[in-house]
């Protein structure tokens, strides 16, 4: 009988100490293959691209991408199967399928008649809602394999998609201010007037997915290059006009500079265009109220401004936001233990979802819901992916904070789903191709070498497995 450790054995030692046993093996053609997949799905999904092909084009479900994504990875999954186990006993994987088994537990207990809290509930809606849960289900599931590709590709060039997003999208946003309508119909369901989403429709969407391409993006560029381009995310999460987006920007600079992945002449810089936005507010108030496609909008997004002036919840979105989280405590305390059922937020009397990620799934799923964000917190700060703490604590700054801001991190906002399958990677080898910190400010580190040793990885790794 071979004493050979077991692959299961394996992966709880590559928790404590990376193996090179279980690194992904080097062919340059398949290594070539991964990273250019990755990047098409990067560039897909916070792009947006599944849902905004879909509003410009009936015919174009979003599924049709996701469908083609799940495609081109497949050849991944078949070509690194020996490593399938290892990732399935990883945490995200973990986390994913007592999700999905959640969601299949409820789905069962409406076709046995059970109720699920559908007596506080305005429109039941059985054969909907289990459409959209089997959606989130499917959601997860890509994500899961968009996580196994990262976990089996030790090059990380793919991560330059997000240095091109941290260009485009920003530019798009600011494009989609200065001429409304130009990627998308103003009278569109989710549009909102005057206020800058480009791809994304919704505002808050694009703030949120701007902060995720800024700092996935600064894991594979120079120390020198990243205060340019956080300005100009900066500026175009302004344009969306989103608060919980513009603090979390400011918040996540704070965090890169204290940490050192941003030079500390970064504050300077900052605060001078800060100064420069607070001596122009006059002229852009005027500037708002003359433009005729910003009548109706043009009141609350001056509400919005005013907020950071004197903290003031005076406009309809802070109103709706007060009710709906009302709401959705009031649902979690008449089902504290299993929820009202799984997407029974989006079925209910008001007019949109709860607004709090945390809140959504302790209505939904109750205890156990709490339980799973927990977990989810606690995986991406143990996670790996970000060599560099300061990028690593800045993105899970950024889940805990929106958290409170948004509910569809599990549903149509694919983009969290794929960052958190990101983030969450332990593995040695899936470190970005940067550690800056290693060699100071402005230095250029190897692809790989330093990555690797930060995260823990031993010399044989390295030889082994080096991009």
């Amino acid at each position: 009988m071979s004493r050979r450790p077991s692959i299961v054995t394996s992966v709880f030692v590559v928790r404590a100490t990376p193996s090179a046993a279980l690194a992904p093996a080097r062919h340059g053609g398949l290594l070539f293959y991964q990273c250019a997949v990755l990047g098409l799905a990067m560039c897909a999904i916070y792009a947006n691209a599944p849902i905004y092909l879909y509003t410009q084009d009936a015919s174009l479900p979003p599924k049709y991408v996701y469908f083609l994504l799940v495609l081109l990875m497949t050849p991944c999954l078949l070509a690194r199967r020996a490593m399938l186990v290892a990732y399935l006993l990883s945490p995200f994987a973990l986390w994913a399928c007592a999700l999905v088994a959640l969601n299949l537990i409820h789905l069962s207990t409406w076709s046995a008649g059970g109720l699920a809290g559908a007596t506080y509930l305005s429109d039941h809606g059985d054969g909907v809602r289990a459409a959209l849960v089997l959606t989130r289900i499917q959601y997860i599931m890509v994500a899961v394999l968009f996580g196994f590709v990262v976990f089996v590709t030790p090059a990380k060039t793919y991560l330059y998609a997000a240095v091109a997003l941290m260009v485009l999208l920003p530019c798009a946003v600011l494009l989609d201010f200065a001429y409304q309508g130009m990627f998308y119909r103003t009278d569109l369901e989710g549009a909102v007037l005057g206020r800058a989403a480009a791809t994304f429709i919704n505002p808050t969407m694009a703030g949120e997915a701007l902060l995720h391409v800024a700092i996935l993006g600064c894991a594979a560029i120079g120390l020198r290059y990243r205060g340019p381009l956080l300005l100009l995310a900066g500026a175009a999460i302004l344009a969306t006009f989103s608060r919980s987006s513009i603090i979390a920007w400011g918040v996540v600079l704070a965090i890169m500079v204290a940490r050192g992945a941003l030079p500390r002449s970064m504050v300077v810089a900052t605060a001078a265009a800060f100064a420069a936005l607070a001596l122009g507010l006059g002229s852009f108030e005027s500037y708002l109220q003359s433009r005729d496609e910003f009548e109706g909008a043009s009141s609350n997004i001056l509400s919005r401004m005013g907020f950071f002036s004197n903290l003031s919840f005076d406009d309809d979105s802070s109103a709706e936001r007060a009710s709906v989280v009302k709401a959705a405590w009031e649902l979690f305390q008449h089902n504290p233990v299993f929820g009202a059922g799984a997407g029974s937020t989006l079925f209910w009397s008001h007019r949109g979802g709860t607004h709090n990620q945390l809140l959504m799934l302790a209505a939904e799923y109750g205890l156990f819901g709490i339980g799973l964000w927990m977990w989810l917190l606690v995986i991406l700060w143990r996670g790996r992916f970000l060599a560099e703490r300061g990028l690593h604590v800045a993105m899970v700054f950024l889940f805990a904070w929106m958290s409170m801001f948004t509910h569809q991190m599990l549903d149509a906002n694919t983009y969290w789903l794929a960052t958190c399958a990101l983030v969450s990677t332990r593995a040695a080898w899936t470190a970005p191709g940067r550690a800056l910190q290693a060699r100071g400010a402005y230095a250029r580190a190897r692809p790989g070498r330093y990555a690797c040793r930060a995260a823990g990885a031993g010399r044989a790794l390295l030889a082994g497995t080096r991009p």
